[in-house]
C-alpha cells in the first residue's frame, strides 16, 4: 500500500465524520429551537446551510471511505460501511432540503403526509448512523489488535461508541422519532470518536493487507 496516499485518505475519511459532528451540534445549539414560523422562514436558509455543509462532510467521507476500502483488505467491510452510512446521510438530508420546507407550510390539510415526510426522512437518518457506528466498531476494533497502549485505549473507546450508535439507531429505526435523541447523541458521539480513530488507524505502517 502507498503509505502516504493511505494517510491523505485517512485525514479526507476523518474530516468526512468530523464536519457533520460539527454541523450537528450548529444545528442544535442555534436551530432546534426556533419556531416553526421562523424556521422555515427567517431561519431556513441557515437550515439549509448547516445541512450542505452535513453534504460536502458526508461527499469528501464516502470518496475517502471507498479509496481506503479498495486498498485495505483487513478494514475493507469498516469502510464500506462508512461510505453506505455516508451515502444515507445525504439522502435524510437531500430529503429535508428539498421537501420539508414545502409540506411543512402547505397547511394543516397536507399534516399527515408533512409528518411522513419527516418519518421518512429520520428512517434514513438513523440508518446513517447505524451503519457508520458498525464502521467505526470495526475501526476501533483494527486499533485494538494492533495499536499500542494508547490507540488500545482509543480503539476500545472507539468501538463501544460505536456500538452504541449501531443498537440505538437500529431501535429507532424501528420505533420512530421517540429515539431522535438517544439516536443523534450516540450517532454524534460515535462520529467524533471515529474520526480520532480513522486518523490515527490511517498512520499506522502496519495496516493488514489480507
Amino acid at each position: 500500500m502507498d503509505i502516504g496516499y493511505r494517510q491523505r485518505a485517512g485525514l479526507v475519511a476523518s474530516l468526512g465524520l468530523a464536519i457533520p459532528v460539527a454541523t450537528t451540534l450548529t444545528y442544535v445549539a442555534a436551530l432546534s429551537e426556533v419556531s416553526t414560523e421562523a424556521y422555515y422562514g427567517a431561519r431556513w436558509s441557515d437550515v439549509v446551510s448547516v445541512w450542505l455543509t452535513e453534504v460536502i462532510g458526508f461527499s469528501i467521507g464516502i470518496i475517502a471511505a471507498l479509496g481506503l476500502a479498495s486498498q485495505n483488505g483487513a478494514e475493507k467491510a469498516s469502510w464500506n460501511a462508512l461510505a453506505l452510512g455516508g451515502l444515507f446521510g445525504i439522502l435524510s438530508t437531500a430529503i429535508g432540503i428539498g421537501l420539508f420546507k414545502g409540506f411543512g407550510t402547505a397547511g394543516e390539510e397536507f399534516e399527515a403526509l408533512a409528518n411522513a415526510i419527516v418519518n421518512i426522512s429520520f428512517f434514513f437518518y438513523f440508518l446513517s448512523k447505524m451503519l457508520i457506528g458498525a464502521g467505526i466498531a470495526g475501526i476501533g476494533l483494527e486499533l485494538l489488535r494492533r495499536g499500542g497502549l494508547l490507540g488500545k485505549a482509543l480503539g476500545l473507546i472507539a468501538s463501544l461508541a460505536g456500538v452504541a450508535a449501531a443498537v440505538v439507531n437500529i431501535a429507532a429505526m424501528a420505533t420512530g422519532m421517540d429515539l431522535v435523541m438517544p439516536g443523534g447523541v450516540t450517532g454524534t458521539v460515535a462520529g467524533l470518536m471515529g474520526a480520532i480513530a480513522v486518523f490515527v488507524v490511517t498512520r499506522s505502517t502496519t495496516a493488514d493487507e489480507s
